[in-house]
C-alpha cells in the first residue's frame, strides 16, 4: 500500500505556486517528492525515495541531474510567496545571519566538494561537504534564504588563484549582496568568528549596512592602558584583565537565560580595518567565558548589542532542522547540480511546513493549536493528515492503490 496516494489540499496548494516553474511531468514528480519528504524514513536516499514513490531509480536521478528546472528559479518563487504574506513575510527590524553547515561524507571518494576541511558540524577536520548559507530572523520566526556550495581550493586547477575558486568569504560576501538585491529588509547582518574578517566587515560598512559580529580572541583592538598610560592595539585576555583591574564599574550587567552577563562597551577600531566600531566586552560571571562582540553602529547599547547577536543561533537551529526532520544530510548524489537540487526540495519542504504553521491551515484538520510547535512537531501532524487521507482513498475504492506512473520527466 502506498502511503502516498494522498490529496492533501493545503499541500497542493503550496505546491500549484511553484507549478511554473516545471514541465507538466516534472512537476508531478515535484510535486510527490514533498509529500514523500514528510515521511518516516530509518534512511533516506534516492532508493527509498524511488522505491516510496514507485518510480524508477534512474528516472528519479534524471530529475534531480539533467531534466531542465532551475533550483535557482524555485528559490526565487519561495521567497515571492514567503514574501507576500504578513505571517510569513519579512520586516525591517528583521536579521540577517550568515554561517556555515557541513554534511559528514567520510567514505565520499567522488561526491564533488566533498574533501578533508573543517567541518562546522564537529568543530575539526573531516571529509564532508560545506554550504555556506543566510537565515532571515524577526521575532520568534527564522526562515532559510540562500544556499552557496563550497568547494575547496584543492578542486581548482590553480588552487586559490583559479577564477572559479571562491572562499568562504567570498560566499559570504555573495549572500548579503543577494539578500539587498532581492530587496530583502534587516537592520543588522550577524555572524560568527569565522567571518568577520576585515575584507568581509569593510565589504558591509561600505554598503552602509550595519553588522554585529563576534571576533576571535587573538583579534586586536585599540584601547587606552591605564598602566602604561599610552594606547595601542591589545588582545582580548590584556583588555579583559585592564577592564577587570581598572573599569568594573562602568560595566552594565543583566541576565540572559539565567546567566548574569556583564558588559563594557567603548568606540575603537580594529587592527587592518579604517573605520569605527564599538566594542562589547562580554563577561559570563557563572561560566568566566568571556567573548568580543562589535559593530559599526555605534550608537548601541551593551543589552541591545548582546541579546541581538545572541540571535544569531537561530541558524544554528535551523541546520539542525533541516537535517533531524527533512534529511537534509541523507543524499547519495555525487555532483554539485545534484546536491543542491537536493538541498533545495528539502528547504522547500521546511517551508510548506512553515507556511502551514504560521497560516495555522491544520487548525480545523488537528484539534490542537500548531501555534508555538517546532518544525518537526508540524511535520508529524502533517504526516497524519496525509496518512489520512491515503486511508480515505484506500476505503473508497475498496483496493491498493499505487501512484500513477510519472513517466519521463
Amino acid at each position: 500500500m502506498s502511503r502516498f496516494y494522498a490529496n492533501v489540499s493545503i499541500i497542493n496548494k503550496f505546491c500549484e505556486y511553484f507549478k511554473n516553474s516545471f514541465s507538466k511531468k516534472q512537476f508531478a514528480v515535484f510535486t510527490a517528492l514533498l509529500y514523500a519528504l514528510i515521511n518516516e524514513y530509518k534512511r533516506l536516499n534516492i532508493s527509498s525515495l524511488a522505491q516510496a514513490l514507485q518510480v524508477d531509480y534512474e528516472k528519479l536521478q534524471y530529475f534531480l541531474a539533467d531534466s531542465k528546472w532551475s533550483y535557482l528559479a524555485l528559490n526565487e518563487k519561495r521567497l515571492e510567496l514567503l514574501r507576500g504574506q504578513r505571517t510569513t513575510g519579512f520586516s525591517k527590524d528583521g536579521l540577517l545571519i550568515i554561517d556555515d553547515t557541513g554534511v559528514l561524507k567520510p567514505y565520499a571518494q567522488k561526491t564533488e566538494g566533498a574533501k578533508y576541511q573543517h567541518c562546522p558540524v564537529l568543530g575539526e577536520e573531516a571529509v564532508c561537504n560545506v554550504a555556506v548559507a543566510s537565515c532571515f530572523s524577526v521575532n520568534d520566526r527564522y526562515i532559510p534564504l540562500e544556499l552557496k556550495f563550497y568547494r575547496t581550493q584543492d578542486e581548482f586547477i590553480l588552487g586559490k588563484n583559479d577564477p572559479d575558486f571562491k572562499s568562504k568569504l567570498e560566499l559570504a560576501k555573495e549572500l548579503i549582496e543577494d539578500a539587498v538585491n532581492k530587496r530583502i529588509p534587516f537592520s543588522y547582518c550577524l555572524f560568527d568568528t569565522w567571518y568577520s574578517a576585515s575584507d568581509v566587515l569593510s565589504f558591509i560598512y561600505e554598503r552602509e549596512l550595519f553588522f554585529i559580529c563576534e571576533v576571535k580572541s587573538n583579534r586586536k583592538v585599540y584601547f587606552r592602558n591605564p598602566e602604561a598610560k599610552k594606547s595601542y592595539f591589545m588582545p582580548q585576555d590584556e583588555l579583559a584583565t585592564l577592564i577587570k583591574k581598572h573599569f568594573w564599574h562602568k560595566v552594565k550587567s543583566f541576565r540572559h537565560r539565567g546567566d548574569l552577563l556583564s558588559v563594557y562597551s567603548f568606540t575603537s577600531r580594529l587592527k587592518s580595518a579604517d573605520f569605527p566600531v564599538k566594542v562589547f566586552v562580554v563577561f559570563n560571571n557563572a561560566s568566566g567565558e568571556i567573548r568580543s562582540i562589535i559593530s559599526n553602529d555605534l550608537t548601541l547599547s551593551e543589552k541591545k548589542a548582546t541579546l541581538t547577536y545572541f540571535e544569531r543561533w537561530k541558524i544554528e537551529r535551523l541546520f539542525r532542522e533541516l537535517k533531524d526532520s527533512l534529511y537534509f544530510d541523507h543524499y547519495q548524489v555525487r555532483h554539485k547540480l545534484k546536491i543542491m537540487r537536493y538541498w533545495m526540495l528539502v528547504i522547500l519542504a521546511w517551508t510548506l511546513i512553515y507556511w502551514i504553521r504560521q497560516n495555522g491551515y491544520l487548525y480545523r484538520s488537528i484539534s490542537s493549536s500548531l501555534k508555538g510547535k517546532t518544525i518537526n512537531e508540524c511535520k508529524q501532524a502533517l504526516l497524519k493528515l496525509i496518512l489520512f487521507s491515503s486511508y480515505q482513498a484506500l476505503r473508497k475504492n475498496n483496493t491498493n492503490i499505487a501512484l500513477t506512473p510519472l513517466g519521463d520527466f
